[in-house]
């Protein structure tokens, strides 16, 4: 039976977690594949592709958020 007080209640609304990059934020964090430093971009569609520079060493990269995949450009 739900319980709206139990917090691991699989029920809840509110315990459901979106499962595409940047779902509740608009951001998803990402790997530089140049340096590896992990930064924040921006995310204007979960399923598509988007290009990035990176924020330590300026290394061009390409995300494809439908396969989760990080390349260099």
């Amino acid at each position: 039976m739900f319980d709206p007080f139990d917090p691991l209640d699989p029920l809840d609304p509110l315990s459901i977690e979106a499962c595409f990059p940047g779902a509740i934020t608009g951001q998803a964090e990402v790997t530089c594949p140049h340096c590896n430093a992990i930064f924040t971009v921006p995310v204007r569609d979960p399923l598509g592709e988007e290009s990035y520079r990176c924020q330590m060493c300026g290394g061009g990269l390409h995300v494809d958020w439908g396969n989760d995949t990080v390349t260099q450009l």
